[in-house]
């Protein structure tokens, strides 16, 4: 049976940008997938991934692209230019973006705000769906079977999705300073993760 890719890319112009330390750097970071929020409408449904789609997917071999373009790589997790972790939030990555003509454009659209969402190609292993009857139909996506890509796009399918530019090395050295107090490090990342 052949599985079908999906992709989430929706008109989105109410997205929230999280501003963190500028640098000469080219990394960036964000949240490609935040759990129990709603989609835009995505034709007829709105989606919400669950807390729980995540576990046992296989994050080794996910690529990170502009706008969902295989021509267009940024970074990967096989080759260490790209970090995942699954958090109570979501799916949070750092990516090391190389130095090249569509890294450094990519790097300085994110920065100046024209590029402020993530996207993501996935095949599914289950889901349920409510509200069939309505004119919106809900979808919850409780099992990812395979995350291929995640995207830096214009037009995230989720509001609550984030991309920034940000010192990895001023980070570092914020989060060890913090380290003393539990409390601090709480606070910490309330500021840097906006949560």
């Amino acid at each position: 049976m052949n599985k079908i890719k999906e992709i989430r890319v929706a008109n989105n112009s109410d997205f929230k940008l999280e501003k963190r330390a500028e640098s000469n750097g080219n990394n960036l970071s964000g949240y490609a997938i935040i759990f129990d929020q709603p989609s835009e409408d995505l034709g007829g449904f709105i989606e919400y991934v669950d807390r729980s789609a995540l576990d046992g997917v296989d994050l080794s071999k996910v690529q990170l692209l502009y706008n969902h373009n295989w021509d267009n790589i940024l970074a990967r997790t096989d080759s260490s230019t790209l970090s995942l972790q699954v958090d109570d939030r979501g799916l949070f990555f750092n990516a090391q973006i190389p130095d090249t003509t569509l890294g450094n454009d990519v790097s300085e659209n994110v920065r100046n705000g024209n590029l402020k969402g993530c996207s993501f190609g996935f095949t599914i292993r289950n889901d349920s769906w409510q509200n069939t009857t309505s004119d919106t139909a809900i979808r919850h996506i409780t099992e990812i079977d395979d995350l291929f890509e995640l995207s830096i796009t214009p037009m995230p399918a989720y509001q609550e999705t984030t991309v920034s530019k940000r010192s990895l090395d001023k980070f570092k050295q914020q989060e060890i300073k913090s380290l003393g107090s539990e409390l601090e490090l709480i606070k910490l990342r309330s500021e840097l993760y906006g949560y």
